[in-house]
């Protein structure tokens, strides 16, 4: 079981790709990965200060093996509110490497990010199958220091200015339950949206 395995079967769960507002995608993505919805515990948080790097650094590390991952919820806050998750997993030529989900309220839905629909972001700043470290590290640091970055990485819908990020990481689980689980989305976690 690989983390394309585990990405494959989220891309390909209707459920999970119609989410259409932001605060659903953690704690629906959580519910499928794990069975059941993960509690956001902690106050791990990255700011535009002299720790910025090493606070980015510490959230992207991702302590699974190659047959593991998680899911992580990022929650992005200052003129406006976003959330999205990120799950790592390991890719053999690259390492730990990370794909995003979201969607943004009244905007678009998982599935119209994932397949570049306007308005989500395109290909250059929005959905890959994964991002290495730096790609991600790098977002996560113009989301904090570039007053365009907002719309560049979650699409037009409109200018909001982050000063700062929380993340919760939930529990690290083998990727062969992770996908057996999202198999089982609609069963387990007995939601139709």
């Amino acid at each position: 079981m690989t983390g394309k395995d585990l990405v494959d079967a989220i891309t390909g769960n209707p459920i999970l790709m119609g989410l259409k507002d932001c605060p659903a995608v953690p704690a629906q993505m959580s519910c499928a990965v794990y069975g059941k919805v993960q509690d956001d515990v902690g106050d791990d948080v990255i700011k535009n200060d002299s720790k910025m790097k090493y606070q980015i650094e510490q959230a992207l590390l991702f302590r699974g093996d190659n047959s593991q991952t998680a899911v992580w919820h990022f929650l992005v806050a200052g003129s406006a509110i976003h959330h999205f998750v990120v799950i790592p997993w390991y890719k053999s030529s690259v390492g730990t490497v990370y794909t995003l989900f979201m969607a943004y309220e009244n905007k678009y839905s998982v599935e119209s990010y994932v397949k570049h629909v306007s308005p989500a972001p395109g290909a250059d700043k929005g959905y890959k199958e994964y991002w290495t470290a730096s790609g991600l590290s790098t977002m996560l640091a113009d989301l904090l220091t570039h007053s365009n970055a907002w719309e560049e990485y979650f699409g037009q819908v409109g200018q909001a200015q982050a000063n700062a990020i929380n993340y919760y990481k939930y529990k690290i689980t083998a990727l062969s339950t992770a996908v057996s689980n999202v198999n089982q989305f609609h069963k387990i976690c007995g939601k139709t949206t």
